[in-house]
C-alpha cells in the first residue's frame, strides 16, 4: 500500500470522524504497510464508532500482535468473537475462535465487551433446497442466485455459496464503499480496495483473489 494511497484515507477518516468504514480503510492500509502501531490507534477508533465491527477484531488483534501485545490481542478477539456471533458472521467467528484456540484460548460468548453474556447464535441446520444454498457468510440456508454477477472463479464462488441476501446487503454496503472511500473503479487500486472490503464482507476465501491482476 503506497504512502499516498494511506494519506488518502487518513485525510477521509479525518474529513469524516464518525465514519467506521473510513478509519477501517485507513487501519488496513497501515496494517498492509507494516505501521502496526499506527494501525492499532485507528482500529481502535473503528471498533469504538462500531462495537459490530467484527472484522475490525481482526485486524486489530493481529495488529497488536505485531507490537508484541498479545495479551491485548487475546482480550480483543475475545470481543470480536461476541461481535461476530451477533451479527451471525460465521466465517469471522470461526476465524476468532480458531487464533484464540491457536493461543490456548477458548472463545467466550461475548457482546462485543469481555464477560457480557450472548446467547447462542441461531442455528438453521436444514438442507438446502433446489433455489437454495447455505450461504458462506452467516451459515444460514438462503435463496440461490440467479446470475453470476464476475464470470470468473470469484463469481462461480459466490453463486454457489452465497445467497442472494447476503449478495443484495452487500451491494448496499458497496454503494457505502463507493462513495465514502471515493473510489474511482477505472483505477487499478481502487478495484483491489472494493474486492478487499467485498471478500471481507462476504468472507469469501482470500485464495480466490490470490492470481487476480490489477491493471
Amino acid at each position: 500500500m503506497s504512502d499516498d494511497r494511506i494519506e488518502q484515507f487518513r485525510k477521509m477518516a479525518k474529513a469524516n470522524p464518525e465514519d467506521d468504514l473510513a478509519h477501517f480503510a485507513l487501519g488496513q492500509a497501515l496494517n498492509d504497510a507494516g505501521r502496526h502501531a499506527e494501525a492499532v490507534i485507528v482500529l481502535r477508533q473503528v471498533v469504538k464508532l462500531n462495537a459490530d465491527y467484527s472484522r475490525a477484531y481482526v485486524l486489530l488483534g493481529r495488529s497488536q500482535v505485531e507490537t508484541g501485545d498479545e495479551e491485548g490481542a487475546l482480550e480483543v478477539w475475545q470481543a470480536g468473537y461476541g461481535a461476530a456471533l451477533r451479527r451471525g458472521d460465521l466465517m469471522v467467528s470461526n476465524e476468532l475462535a480458531g487464533l484464540l484456540r491457536a493461543r490456548g484460548v477458548e472463545p467466550e460468548r461475548t457482546m462485543g465487551t469481555v464477560g457480557i453474556d450472548e446467547p447462542s447464535a441461531p442455528v438453521d441446520d436444514r438442507e438446502p433446497g433446489p433455489d437454495e444454498v447455505r450461504d458462506h457468510r452467516t451459515g444460514r440456508v438462503g435463496k440461490r442466485m440467479s446470475f453470476d454477477p464476475f464470470g470468473d472463479e470469484i463469481g462461480a464462488f459466490i453463486v454457489a455459496h452465497i445467497s442472494d441476501e447476503s449478495w443484495r446487503d452487500w451491494m448496499e454496503m458497496s454503494i457505502k464503499v463507493v462513495n465514502e472511500l471515493r473510489l474511482d473503479l477505472g483505477d487499478p487500486e481502487a478495484q483491489r480496495t472494493w474486492d478487499t472490503h467485498m471478500r471481507d464482507y462476504l468472507n469469501l476465501p482470500a485464495r480466490l483473489f490470490e492470481d487476480k491482476t490489477y491493471g
